[in-house]
């Protein structure tokens, strides 16, 4: 059984509300228990009791996952805990070899194997809901989860970047603030294509093909990327959640680099900014940033390691039910995009409207 359909069976949820959590997933990505959290159609705890039902294994707590052997912690890793969506909680018992190991998905036996062998120990799952295992993360490893995972206030005028406020799922405590030197890079981040070996350009026919047929919205943003290389010098797929573009794909030209994690970009959608524009529109923007100062641009470009700053910017919006759910951004530092990269942008975005309804529809019907 599935977790839409036993929160449906116990009247936990309507079919409305189901619906509507698929299709944040379909377009956010996340667990639907994240996205029904994050609607404001359940709680962490009652999620929490519905997952160990559904799978079988105990809950970790919130207790539990407070009192982590730091040891084991440790012995495991940032880096893998995040990748494996696992914390380690302790030892069952005195003198045994089995850890408790709260787990997004204790039922993923690849998982539970590479945890045995990292810890060394027999493993015993627990089960904990992704938002409450991203927060633990961060707690423990200062892991700092992507903006997506954030649920963020729109700023003032004038606010960008990393103005935006952390706020967690009612119920869960913020960590101290702490700052972890040198910062470890995820595992998970979203990648931006290397310096080696040089971009080569996927026909427009490709791109069109792959977003057309893609089966997951991660394909979808890939086929942008890939269709980037070679006709731009930067493009970036943003997500458009809580009046925020935050970063989700993206590609450089060689050779350079990104000043800081993609994913850990979240622009405001408030004052003058090309972004607002295509976003409140609904159309392309093409040309000069709107603003004189352009403080969203800018804060964009610094992660961009855009040198010189783009003379002009392309913004396209992708829509779904007439609202915008990303936001291609896209320049060529010393020139205008052409109008053939234009024209083959916005019928790309297009494309991904189309394919965004299919996948909310096969959702739905699943």
């Amino acid at each position: 059984m599935k977790l839409g359909t036993l929160l449906l069976r116990n009247a936990a949820i309507g079919l409305s509300q189901l619906e509507a959590a698929l299709r944040n997933q379909v377009l956010y990505g996340g667990r639907l228990g994240t996205n029904l959290v994050e609607l404001g159609f359940i709680d962490l705890e009652l999620l929490s009791s519905y997952l160990a039902e559904l799978t079988g294994f105990p809950i970790a707590t919130p207790t539990l996952l407070d009192d982590a052997d730091h040891t084991l912690l440790e012995k495991l890793g940032g880096d893998d805990a995040h990748r494996l969506r696992a914390v380690p909680l302790g030892y069952l018992g005195e003198g045994t070899d089995t850890v408790a190991v709260g787990m997004v998905d204790p039922t993923d036996a690849d998982a539970i194997d590479e945890l045995v062998q990292r810890l060394g120990t027999g493993v015993t799952p627990y089960v904990v809901p992704e938002l409450r295992a991203l927060y633990y993360l961060e707690k423990h490893f200062g892991l700092p989860r992507r903006a997506r995972f954030l649920r963020t206030a729109r700023p003032s005028e004038g606010e960008v970047a990393d103005d935006r406020r952390r706020q967690q799922p009612a119920g869960m405590v913020m960590p101290p603030a702490f700052t972890l030197e040198p910062r470890k890079r995820r595992a998970s981040q979203a990648p931006i294509a290397p310096p080696e070996p040089p971009p080569v350009a996927i026909a427009y026919g490709a791109a069109c093909e792959r977003i057309d047929t893609a089966a997951h919205r991660e394909q979808i943003a890939d086929a942008f990327v890939e269709y980037a290389k070679g006709r731009l010098d930067a493009l970036v797929v943003l997500l458009i959640r809580d009046g925020n573009a935050l970063g989700w794909r993206g590609y450089l030209a060689p050779p350079a680099t990104l000043k800081a994690p993609l994913d850990d970009l979240s622009l405001p959608l408030g004052g003058a900014s090309s972004l607002q524009s295509a976003h409140d529109s609904g159309q392309i923007f093409n040309g000069p940033a709107p603003s004189a100062a352009h403080p969203v641009e800018q804060a964009l470009w610094r992660t961009l390691s855009a040198v010189p700053e783009p003379t002009a910017v392309l913004v396209v919006p992708i829509l779904v039910k007439s609202r915008a759910v990303n936001l291609i951004y896209a320049h060529i530092l010393n020139a205008s995009p052409p109008n053939q990269v234009v024209n083959e942008l916005a019928d790309l975005a297009s494309r991904a409207q189309t394919s965004y309804t299919r996948l909310i529809r096969q959702a739905r019907g699943s």
